[in-house]
């Protein structure tokens, strides 16, 4: 009988169950829980890998807010026929996502990480391409679609901040004032 060969998990799966059990810890215990050991315990991986791929703690951090980038700019991305639908959707999206991943969300925007600039910019060019497919329709006005989708971009971003900070007044539903802002958004850009 030939002894078995040992089967290694290829680079790019131990890669993928970091950033994979890396997002878990975030969510479930906050940053400060993303250690070098607690990572490579959560995969099922000597703490070496972390290294190894990511060159330690703030490689994997880089790491989990690029993934989250990417699936964050997937999940805005709306295709509705309807140019006013779509930047509706996209915008209840965007608040879908930082209420599911609320504390990748908050890394996401902080000075903590630096993701791939590449995947971090597409996620805006979905909102750029939405504004731009709004104004070949001629229902959003006329102007830089980057501005414009800069302008979006903080206004929804403010309300999901402050959501998730529960830093809105006592009196206000965070989803209702949302609708409302998604409302006030698409008159304030309407051609």
């Amino acid at each position: 009988m030939s002894p078995t060969k040992n089967s290694r998990t290829p680079a790019t799966e131990v890669r993928a169950n970091l950033i994979a059990a890396g997002r878990r810890l975030l969510e479930r215990d906050g940053a400060a829980a993303l250690t070098v050991r607690a990572v490579a315990t959560e995969a099922g991986v000597a703490p070496m890998g972390v290294y190894n791929h990511f060159d330690g703690k703030d490689g994997l951090l880089d790491a989990v807010v690029t993934d989250g980038f990417g699936e964050f700019g997937s999940q805005i991305a709306a295709t509705e026929a309807d140019p006013a639908a779509r930047l509706l959707a996209s915008g209840r999206r965007y608040r879908e996502f930082a209420l599911a991943n609320p504390r990748l969300y908050e890394l996401m925007f902080s000075t903590e990480c630096h993701p791939d600039d590449d995947v971090a910019a597409e996620a805006f060019e979905v909102l750029a391409d939405i504004i731009r497919y709004g104004q070949a329709a001629a229902i959003i006005m006329a102007g830089d679609p980057y501005v414009l989708a800069g302008q979006v971009w903080a206004c929804v971003h403010g309300a999901v901040s402050l959501e998730l900070a529960a830093s809105h007044p006592p009196f206000l539903d965070p989803s209702v004032n949302y609708a409302q802002l998604l409302d006030l958004i698409a008159r304030g850009i309407r051609a």
